[in-house]
């Protein structure tokens, strides 16, 4: 009725007219307004609030390995203080980044990164590497979030060092009697964030066992992740 009587009024002294009327016809009968309720803010039900709790930041690999690990993190009581935060593996804007015109440029002398890979690797951050012996082929796999020729040239200066604290270094005065050899370097995958970086480059060592790297040099990966470890496609 207030409806109708709003619609077949011009001008809005005669719609005010209307709706008092109508108001007035439907008291008469036994309507009354109904009173506005007020909207209750929305409660979360959790018992932690999320800004609480400690990001774990691993790269997404699949939904089921997702899974895994919330599900370790509850046996492990954990799911109270820490959160799991999937990291995109790509997404374009990176994309776009990783392939700037000045990363196609080669910046380091006697290269031993890009003639094994593509122009401007040595350039590249965020990346997971493998560096081989060309006269065993005993390899070592890391990881660096600097310009990837930096780091190599700190592995190249600690052979020439033979220091025993370093692997190459050490691999030079144990299985080479000191003799000098040549490497190359190639880039196995690339992660920004260090947690989800230290975490693949653990795959990569317990997919490959390269002989160079030391036993208690990375991340253990639990026996609850192993079984998906063929999914990652390393």
């Amino acid at each position: 009725m207030i409806k109708t009587a709003i619609g077949v009024s011009s001008g809005e002294t005669e719609k005010q007219e209307s709706l008092e009327l109508a108001s007035s016809i439907l008291r008469s009968n036994g309507y009354q307004a109904k009173a506005k309720r007020a909207r209750t803010p929305r409660v979360i039900s959790s018992t932690v609030s999320r800004t609480n709790k400690i990001p774990l930041c691993l790269p997404f690999i699949s939904d089921r390995i997702s899974t895994a690990i919330r599900r370790c993190l509850v046996r492990a009581q954990l799911d109270d203080d820490v959160i799991l935060v999937n990291i995109p593996n790509e997404n374009i804007k990176r994309q776009l980044v990783r392939n700037r015109l000045y990363d196609r440029t080669c910046i380091s002398e006697n290269c031993v990164v890009c003639p094994y890979g593509k122009v401007g690797d040595c350039a590249k951050t965020g990346v997971i590497y493998e560096i081989e012996c060309l006269a065993c082929h005993a390899q070592y796999i890391g990881e660096t979030g600097r310009p990837l020729s930096v780091r190599v040239n700190e592995h190249i200066a600690s052979k020439k060092r033979e220091s025993l604290i370093t692997p190459l270094g050490k691999h030079r005065k144990e299985d080479h009697g000191g003799f000098d050899f040549k490497v190359k370097c190639t880039i196995l995958a690339y992660e920004t964030q260090t947690s989800a970086r230290k975490a693949l480059e653990a795959f990569w060592i317990s997919k490959r066992n390269p002989r160079m790297n030391g036993r208690n040099e990375h991340l253990a990966i639990t026996s609850d992740l192993m079984r998906f470890l063929s999914l990652c496609e390393l």
